[in-house]
């Protein structure tokens, strides 16, 4: 594998270590020009589909995951039938044999390290990720005195220090539950027991629980409570506080643990340090994550059953010493107890001893046997199958539940419009679903209907009002429009509930916006040819308002009669409408005759210019709608000329526009792309 490139940019340099499923190498990424660590499932194991997919989980858990205290996953790959994960390289080695090169570690450096390794554990648990085998061997210190932690896909391990069947109880036994151990619920508070052994360790040198074998050490954690570290060594300096906080993370019950990491890490930072003696105690040997033998697939009664344990040491003079007691001589059960002083032959004194030693080694194999099948039936937890609790009384739930054996937890309370105060509205786990006894079964319990205060909206926007019921917790019921003389457009002016009774959370409430006052509309009359007085006089009796008057000269209109008026006649106008008028000044005076000859047949032609000027083009805008596009053409002989176009408001109702021309031109107005009106002006 040295000197071998994966993925055409990870070149292998050496061997760094290597556990029960997979093989870690130094390697050297070509792209980036830094080193990394790639782990590499084991030959023999990649045609099995469980080691595999558990391989791949590893990578998918730890890459979700993004903490300093956490061994960073960088890439994955299969490259034939090689499966490779690449990983941070970590310059430093395992807590393992930081503690084993330190015999034991202070107390204060327990807490920095404990710390840290409680940090990556609640970035993982707040990613739904359990890691299920913490222990000092996954966990890193730097050079700097860093922990991180790694090895996030727990698997059934392929060494000699394995138990194998078909598994389903996963862990290293000096470090695992006591639910892990049963096989039964394992969540954020196993890895929190799991830490309490890591800190046991640390700051005593030894684990809680140690034995001769994995069995009786999974047999001690679950019946056996833990020796206080205090009485564990001799003149230990351990504060009362921090040797509480161990305790209390290895609780045999989940319940009576710190209840999450971060609750522990509160603690944690609660306390100061003491430095401890520095002698050193035996070194552990490493506890492998191993995989005990099924909890309900044999039955102890069934004696076909076998069961593969390689765990146990197959030492003969351990084992010997293991069944008979250590005090017994060997060679004097071997030599049978005839106590005779009869001298046998050589032929008899060998037949005797073989019989003997086939007696104990199958005395032996009946009490290992029978062992494990005792084991199995001591760590066997019956499953139950999850009723449908929705619906029904909360005391009523709790006592099916823990009736079956499975633990009632009420994760919360919520107001519902559809359950009673009481009633069970949802369920963690669904019915029909079979777990093991002592699973939690989380319920949400319904506090009723939320009774709600209706808030005043009167006088508020309709955008406001939206807001407020939003925050109130209700909702927008029927909101229609009225006219009103008294309150502005926009506000609002009655609402359904009233303000100040009583509502239900997310009931409706209807409101009516006021649009203004109601708006009249009157056919504009003529008024061109009349007196300005009189014309003044027509304009306020049609409910209008006279405008600007303004005067020009005009040859065919006398004196002090009306040109045009700035709407046309006929055409409908909202009341209150400004009128301009355009009244007329009399005769043009009349030019001097230029004095110069004309180039054509010698005679004085006069000038004709036709007269210029502005007009008020008053444009009525439609009502059955909020917003419109309003565009006047000039009609000339080569075509239209564009002389306003804008998106104007209806609120306004009518809009003024000043255009400027010569003698006698037409306007086409168009209103949302459609022609609207056609007038023709005499300037």
């Amino acid at each position: 594998m040295i000197g071998k490139v994966l993925g055409n940019r990870y070149e292998i340099i050496e061997k760094i270590g290597g556990g029960g499923m997979s093989l870690v190498y130094k390697a050297k990424c070509r792209v980036l020009n830094r080193y990394v660590a790639i782990k590499i499932l084991r030959d023999e194991l990649t045609s099995d589909p469980d080691f595999v997919s558990k391989f791949k989980q590893e990578s998918l858990s730890a890459a979700s995951l993004a903490h300093p205290n956490i061994v960073n996953i960088y890439d994955t790959g299969i490259e034939g039938d090689i499966y490779y994960i690449v990983m941070e390289y970590v310059k430093g080695e395992t807590l393992k044999k930081y503690i084993n090169r330190k015999g034991r570690l202070s107390e204060q450096e327990t807490i920095n390290i404990s710390r840290q390794v409680a940090e990556a554990l609640k970035h993982a648990h707040t990613n739904n990720i359990v890691h299920r085998d913490i222990k000092p061997h996954n966990i890193l210190i730097t050079e700097d005195g860093i922990a991180k932690v790694t090895d996030f896909g727990i698997a059934r391990a392929a060494t000699s220090s394995t138990i194998n069947n078909t598994s389903n109880v996963i862990g290293s036994v000096h470090y695992f539950s006591p639910e892990q151990a049963r096989g039964g619920y394992v969540d954020e508070k196993s890895d929190i027991y799991s830490l309490g052994i890591v800190m046991y360790e640390m700051i005593t040198g030894v684990v809680p629980f140690d034995a001769d074998n994995h069995i009786s050490v999974a047999m001690k954690q679950i019946q056996e409570k833990p020796v206080p570290p205090s009485k564990k060594i001799k003149n230990l300096k351990i504060s009362a506080g921090f040797e509480e906080i161990i305790m209390k993370c290895l609780e045999k019950h989940q319940s009576f643990r710190f209840q999450s990491v971060e609750e522990l890490i509160k603690k944690l930072d609660s306390m100061n340090g003491f430095s401890s003696s520095e002698k050193k105690e035996e070194e552990l040997i490493d506890s492998p994550t191993i995989v005990l033998p099924p909890i309900n697939d044999v039955d102890v009664n069934d004696e076909q059953n076998t069961i593969d344990i390689d765990i146990i040491d197959d030492n003969s003079d351990n084992a010997f010493k293991t069944f008979f007691g250590e005090n017994t001589d060997k060679e004097k059960i071997n030599e049978g107890t005839n106590t005779s002083k009869k001298k046998l032959s050589d032929e008899e004194r060998k037949k005797n001893r073989n019989i003997t030693i086939i007696a104990v080694l199958s005395a032996l194999l009946v009490a290992v046997i029978g062992g494990v099948l005792a084991f199995k039936a001591f760590l066997y937890v019956p499953e139950v199958e999850v009723p449908y609790l929705i619906g029904r009384d909360e005391e009523e739930a709790r006592k099916i539940i823990e009736d079956l054996g499975l633990s009632f937890e009420v994760k919360g309370r919520e107001f519902n419009n559809e359950f009673e105060e009481g009633k069970v509205i949802e369920q963690s786990v669904d019915e029909g679903i079979k777990l093991k006894e002592e699973y939690p079964v989380e319920v949400l319990i319904s506090k009723g209907q939320k009774e709600i205060i209706v808030p005043d909206l009167i006088g508020k926007y309709s955008i406001e009002a939206g807001i407020i019921l939003k925050e109130e917790g209700l909702e927008e019921g029927d909101v229609s429009e009225q006219n009103s003389d008294s309150v502005p457009a926009g506000q609002i002016i009655d609402q359904d509930p009233a303000a100040n009774t009583s509502a239900n959370e997310n009931d409706a409430v209807d409101y009516v916006v006021s649009i203004g006052p109601k708006i009249r509309y009157v056919n504009m009359p003529k008024i061109e040819g009349l007196q300005l007085e009189t014309a003044k006089l027509v304009i306020k009796q049609y409910g209008l308002t006279v405008g600007e008057a303004t005067e020009e000269p005009s040859a065919d209109v006398e004196k002090g009669l009306v040109i045009r008026q700035s709407v046309a006649a006929g055409q409908e106008v909202a009341e209150g409408t400004s009128i301009w008028m355009t009244v007329s000044s009399g005769e043009p005076a009349e030019e001097t005759p230029s004095e110069e000859p004309s180039e054509g047949d010698g005679t004085e032609q006069p000038s004709e210019e036709p007269s210029s000027g502005s007009y008020p083009l008053t444009i009525a805008l439609p009502k059955d709608k909020d917003n419109v596009s309003v565009v006047v053409q000039k009609v000339t002989d080569g075509g239209r000329e564009i002389v306003y176009s804008q998106e104007v408001e209806t609120s306004q109702q009518s809009i003024i526009i000043n255009v400027e021309g010569s003698g006698t031109e037409v306007y086409e107005i168009y209103i949302d792309n459609e022609l609207y009106d056609r007038v023709e002006i005499k300037f």
